[in-house]
C-alpha cells in the first residue's frame, strides 16, 4: 500500500511502524543553485530565441517577397 503525504506521523495499517515523516529543512538540494548552470542554461535560451526570430523574420520576408 503507498503512503500518503497525509499519513505523515500516523502508525501504519499493522500497528508496527510508523509512517514515514519528512523532516523540514532536510533538503540536501535545496540550497542555491550554481551560477554557472544558471548561465549556460541563459545562453540556451537566448540562442533558441535568437534561431526562432531569425527563422520567423526570413519566412516573413520570403512571404512579402513572392506577394
Amino acid at each position: 500500500m503507498a503512503k500518503r503525504a497525509s499519513d505523515a506521523g500516523r502508525p501504519a495499517a499493522n500497528g508496527k511502524e510508523t509512517a514515514e515523516r519528512p523532516q523540514a529543512g532536510r533538503d540536501p538540494g535545496a540550497g542555491a543553485p550554481d551560477q554557472a548552470s544558471l548561465k549556460g542554461t541563459f545562453a540556451s535560451v537566448m540562442l533558441l530565441g535568437a534561431f526562432l526570430i531569425v527563422a520567423w523574420v526570413s519566412v516573413f520576408v520570403l512571404y512579402v517577397h513572392r506577394n
